[in-house]
């Protein structure tokens, strides 16, 4: 039961978040984040070397503000291109299935960390069996986590078969710890 109202309460969380931010600003800010990031690490370096050039600033700070720098100017720039883009849907009589989107991905996404933390909790015995079983959506979630995983697998080696090495490390451990 208690894994039900978790997941209900994520669900509320999820309708909420969606309604005010919508698909539109929700994929830019997963875009922003991740481009963010990325120029951040190639352009960093670029940034401390212009910055060591043309301020008093300490050489030991110079990497961490030049990341933070390239990182926060690209959301903001991203994140304003995705405000424009809403703002221009909205204009089109489109917000309704802006927000629906909204709701629909920030569902999933909240749905798929879930089944991730459940992973990890039943591995951890975090839950006992009678919670599982009590469960109305476990069976429905639980299995979300190891899918897209794999389904990631098919396309970056790097995740390939993670949830089943994650397993045989959890099986291990158990059995070390009742031995």
């Amino acid at each position: 039961m208690i894994i039900d109202i978790i997941y209900i309460i994520l669900l509320a969380m999820a309708f909420f978040k969606g309604i005010r931010k919508g698909l539109v600003l929700a994929i830019f800010s997963i875009v922003a984040f991740i481009v963010g990031l990325a120029a951040a690490l190639k352009l960093s370096v670029v940034v401390a070397g212009w910055l060591g050039d043309s301020t008093n600033l300490s050489a030991k700070w110079l990497p961490v503000i030049s990341f933070l720098g390239v990182f926060i100017v690209v959301v903001v720039i991203i994140r304003t291109a995705g405000k424009v883009l809403e703002s221009t849907i909205e204009w089109a009589f489109l917000g309704w299935a802006n927000k629906l989107g909204g709701i629909v991905l920030y569902a999933a996404a909240y749905t798929i960390i879930y089944s991730v933390f459940l992973f990890y909790a039943e591995k951890l015995n975090l839950f006992s069996v009678e919670t599982i079983k009590s469960s109305v959506c476990y069976s429905f979630i639980e299995p979300w986590a190891p899918a897209i995983m794999n389904g990631i697998g098919a396309v970056i080696p790097w995740f390939k078969d993670m949830f089943i090495q994650l397993q045989n490390f959890f099986e291990k451990v158990s059995g070390n710890l009742k031995s």
